[in-house]
């Protein structure tokens, strides 16, 4: 059975227009990442690039943390999606990402934590209370 290689993605509508060009660049970057083809180091170097540029580039922000999950860089993960969550806190993927990645280091406080921060605003989160949930059992 062959498992996905890629992280679960959700499309997130961004607000800004004006991020057209790094846009593209983040577009150009997952493509490389995604298709095996090419240098990956050079597409991260590309997504890095976006936020030195713009530091609270969403979309490259959310492929980086998704990159890092896969990559184990869990630190990095949980950085990126806190990020996330500070520029766009009712997405509930930024949240839930955040949570798994301070779950896989470990810390299951802060995964709680965090994933309770979330519920308080948006108590219906059903992927947010089923990871609580689980955490609690």
């Amino acid at each position: 059975m062959r498992m996905p290689r890629t992280a679960r993605v959700e499309e997130v509508v961004l607000q800004s227009t004006e991020n057209t060009g790094l846009d593209a660049k983040v577009d150009e970057a997952v493509a490389i990442i995604q298709s095996g083809e090419g240098a990956p180091m050079q597409a991260i170097g590309m997504l890095l690039e976006v936020l030195k540029e713009n530091p609270d580039h969403e979309k490259a922000l959310m492929w980086l943390g998704n990159f890092s999950m896969m990559s184990g860089q869990w630190d990095k993960a949980v950085d990126r999606f806190h990020h996330l969550t500070q520029i766009n806190p009712e997405v509930e993927m930024y949240w839930l990402n955040k949570s798994q990645s301070l779950l896989q280091m470990g810390d299951t406080i802060a995964a709680l934590t965090s994933a309770q921060e979330y519920l308080n605003t948006y108590p219906e989160a059903t992927r947010i209370n089923d990871l609580v949930a689980g955490l609690q059992n």
